[in-house]
């Protein structure tokens, strides 16, 4: 048996967001996309359990933990550098993937559609 902590399937990205939008926006807009996500893959976590808007993030589910099922994310909006970085994590049971990457390729295209018709350029 191994005695190493076990880790949650990832993903992370990066998106360019525009100039003057405001936290309050790029979280919502994280919000709504976690709950259209959902309506058609319930393994997406709905539970905002962190939100601070001073600080630009948006945590759902348990994020921190290790040992949880389904799709939860940590979204971080940099309003200086003009960046929205999400970190998503999936596991099933036994830490089995749920599928991150396409998972944040859904939130990260979900996101486009409701932030500024100039935001969500992909950062190279």
């Amino acid at each position: 048996m191994n005695d190493l902590p076990m880790k949650a399937p990832s993903a992370s990205d990066s998106m360019e967001a525009p100039p003057g939008v405001s936290a309050e926006a790029v979280l919502s807009c994280a919000e709504t996309a976690v709950v259209k996500l959902q309506k058609t893959d319930e393994q997406w976590d709905l539970r905002v359990t962190r939100k601070d808007i001073r600080s630009g993030v948006l945590e759902t589910g348990n994020f921190a933990e290790e040992n949880e099922s389904g799709f939860r994310v940590k979204i971080t909006f940099d309003s200086d550098a003009h960046r929205i970085d999400i970190v998503l994590k999936g596991a099933g049971a036994y830490f089995v993937d749920l599928g991150v990457d396409s998972a944040i390729d859904a939130l990260t295209a979900a996101m486009r559609e409701c932030l500024p018709r100039s935001a969500g350029t992909p950062l190279s």
